[in-house]
This record gives C-alpha cells, sequence and structure tokens, in this order.
C-alpha cells in the first residue's frame, strides 16, 4: 500500500478542519475553537498513519538535551492550515521531516544596551534580527517567547545550529532514548560568538552591551522538534537603555575580532570598557577604563607604575595622532586617565581637580582598540613611538 493511500484518512480528517476553519471570521471565535479544536486534531493524527508510528518519540534538542514529545500534532497541522496548505501538503511535509531527520534550531539572543533597527548578516549563519512592533506577528521574535521586559528597540542576536538525528521513534513502553545525537555548532562556540558580538556592539556603540539570556528555538513547522530551553545569568548587571549602534561599525569590529590572532589582552580591555559603562559612580567607571587602556596599551609589558602613564600616553598618541598637536592631546588625555585610575586606586575617590573626561576617555579607549583591530596584531610599540610604522 502506498503512502497515498495510508494518508487518506488523515487527509480526509485535515479536510474538515480546513472547512471548521474556514467558517470562522473572528480572533475570539478562533481562539475558542482552537482551543478545543487541537485536542481533537491531536487525538485524530496520532491514530492515523502517517502519524501513529511518532504519536510519542524522543527529540534530541542538541548539546545532549532531550525531550519525550507527544501530543504537539494538533497545534502543528492546524498552524500548517492557517498557512493555507492543503491537507495533502501537510501530509508531504510531515513525510519530508520523517525523511530528513534533522532540525534545525535557533539559539536566540536579546542584545541588551543597543537598538537594533534592521536585519544584518554576520556571517557563518549568524545574524541579527531587529526589533518587531508587530504584535500581530507570532512568528516575530518579540513575541515567540514570553521574554522579561526588554529595553525598547531591542533586537536579537540568532545563531542557528543543526541536530543530527533529530528525533528517535521509541517502542512501546520506553521513557527515553537509546541513541545519541550530534550538534553544530555546540554550545560553547555559541557562547564564543555571543561573547565575540558583545565585544564588537561596545565598539559600535557608547553605551554598556550584555546578553544575559538565550532562548532554544525550535523551526515552527517542525512536528517533531521542542524549543523554549532558557539559559540565563539573572544576577549579571544589564543596561535597560538601548541606544543608537552603528551596526556596520559592529559587524565590521566582530569579524576583525574573529580574525586577531592575540586576543586576549584585547577582548579583556574591550571587557573593562563595557563594565566602565555599567558603572554608577565615576570612581568605579574611572578605574575600568584605566584598567582598559593599561592592558590594550602595556599588554607587552611589565614597566613600574612610575613609567606607564608615559608609556601609555605615548603609546595612544603615535597610535592615533596625526600630527603633533593631535598626538599632545592624546597624550594628555591618556595621562589625565591614567591619573584618575591611579587616583581611585589609591585613595577610592577622584579629587575635585581631576582633569579626566570620563567621556572622553571612553571614546580614547574605543579608538585604540579600532587602530589595533584594523592592524589585525599589535603594533611594535618599541618602532612605533620612535616615528616608525610599528
Amino acid at each position: 500500500m502506498s503512502e497515498a493511500d495510508t494518508s487518506l484518512d488523515a487527509v480526509s480528517f485535515l479536510r474538515g478542519i480546513a472547512s471548521e476553519l474556514a467558517e470562522i471570521h473572528s480572533g475570539s471565535d478562533y481562539s475558542q475553537w482552537r482551543g478545543e479544536a487541537k485536542h481533537r486534531v491531536a487525538h485524530h493524527l496520532s491514530r492515523a498513519e502517517p502519524f501513529v508510528d511518532f504519536a510519542t518519540a524522543w527529540v534530541f534538542m542538541g548539546d545532549g538535551a532531550g525531550a519525550l514529545v507527544g501530543g504537539n500534532l494538533g497545534d502543528w497541522a492546524i498552524d500548517r492550515l492557517v498557512e493555507k496548505m492543503t491537507p495533502e501538503d501537510v501530509i508531504a511535509l510531515f513525510h519530508e521531516e520523517v525523511a530528513r531527520n534533522a532540525a534545525v534550531y535557533e539559539d536566540v539572543s536579546p542584545v541588551l544596551g543597543i537598538e537594533i533597527t534592521e536585519a544584518c548578516d554576520l556571517g557563518g549563519g549568524v545574524r541579527l534580527a531587529p526589533a518587531s512592533t508587530d504584535i500581530f506577528s507570532g512568528f516575530d521574535y518579540p513575541w515567540r517567547y514570553a521574554w522579561p521586559d526588554l529595553p525598547t528597540g531591542t533586537g536579537f542576536l540568532v545563531q542557528p545550529y543543526t541536530v543530527t538525528p533529530a528525533f528517535e521513534r521509541l517502542s512501546p513502553g520506553a521513557t527515553g532514548s537509546q541513541g545519541t545525537s550530534a550538534t553544530q555548532p555546540q554550545s560553547p562556540a555559541r557562547d564564543a560568538v555571543r561573547r565575540r558580538f558583545r565585544l564588537a556592539c561596545l565598539i559600535g556603540s557608547l553605551g554598556a552591551v550584555e546578553l544575559p539570556m538565550s532562548v532554544i528555538l525550535a523551526d515552527r513547522r517542525a512536528s517533531l522538534a521542542v524549543g523554549g530551553t532558557l539559559s540565563a545569568r539573572p544576577f549579571a548587571s544589564h543596561p535597560v537603555v538601548a541606544f543608537p549602534a552603528d551596526i556596520e561599525a559592529i559587524s565590521l569590529a566582530f569579524g576583525q575580532l574573529s580574525a586577531f590572532a592575540e586576543g586576549d589582552s584585547l577582548t579583556r580591555a574591550i571587557d573593562r570598557l563595557g563594565r566602565s559603562r555599567l558603572a554608577v559612580h565615576p570612581v568605579d567607571r574611572a578605574l575600568d577604563l584605566g584598567m582598559a587602556a593599561e592592558i590594550v596599551l602595556m599588554h607587552d609589558n611589565g614597566t613600574s607604575n612610575t613609567e606607564i602613564t608615559y608609556k601609555i600616553g605615548s603609546r595612544a598618541a603615535w597610535l592615533l595622532g596625526k600630527d603633533e598637536g593631535d598626538r599632545a592631546t592624546i597624550f594628555d588625555e591618556m595621562k589625565h586617565l591614567y591619573k584618575a585610575r591611579s587616583d581611585a586606586v589609591h585613595s577610592g575617590v577622584l579629587p575635585s581637580k581631576s582633569k579626566v573626561d570620563l567621556d572622553v576617555a571612553d571614546q580614547l579607549v574605543v579608538r585604540v582598540v579600532q587602530a589595533i583591530l584594523e592592524r589585525g596584531k599589535f603594533p611594535d610599540w618599541a618602532s612605533l613611538t620612535l616615528g616608525g610604522q610599528g
């Protein structure tokens, strides 16, 4: 008997459900109908070909996670009919899913602290999804999960990953999987992308940026998939306002950070820059900015404190300055920052006569990081500060 013959009962039943759906003309009626119909549809399909063998299955969610799944055929089938798929196409879609037995999930992270107003492809399947204002679209990321309150304008970092196999048929009475599944890319690699993206955002914006949570979302057109798993750092400080950001600069920095060979010092410096933007007190801000500057400009040198001020100032001046006057200004600004950092360390306060402008210092550190990223490596400081190309 062919697949078409064994699926006739399911096709006939779905035609009836489609007819019921066609008679509904209001949102409230649809909501009431669906609440009852999804159970009726799930009950019938779970006993009909080709669904009966998968009415209960083990679903691999990736990274070693899995779940026993049954009873979601009702919601799935109704969603396909709402999309105007014919019953025959619904059955064909299920056959394709079973034959493929591979799933694509999305690891979705709200990006707190910046406004994301347009989609952006970051390469390797990683992308930015903008904030959505269409509350009637259940497929946009703000409405696909019950997120905590997010700042207005918050968009999402989206990382797809594949799981193979995606599911396993269970024998009668079985409660778990007997097999294994492969995830690509795995969770540690996705975590690394999140960290690198945060650093890139700090270069392309003026505010703090954090990605304190991520949620796994399943393909909404897959019947044998489970999403909604939340990973979070609930006690981490995070921004409460989304600021405008330069998405092109973020995309550029994201790629440059991936190619940068000497990443530890630079990433630590950018992280301190981000922490400084979450600081409530100017002393804490000066401490973190001072550390960011020292890490990025003194990573190769164990010089004593008496020489650090001069070396930090001169290295920044020669790295960024276009002429003698420009270099002198940069030298002074960096000197003021390091003096403020020293005052904060040794006395816990910034003197009233402190000449540091922490906003200027913030952007000076950003410019240093950008200049180093553009080079693709740290300069030869000795050559650079003698007027060479470094």
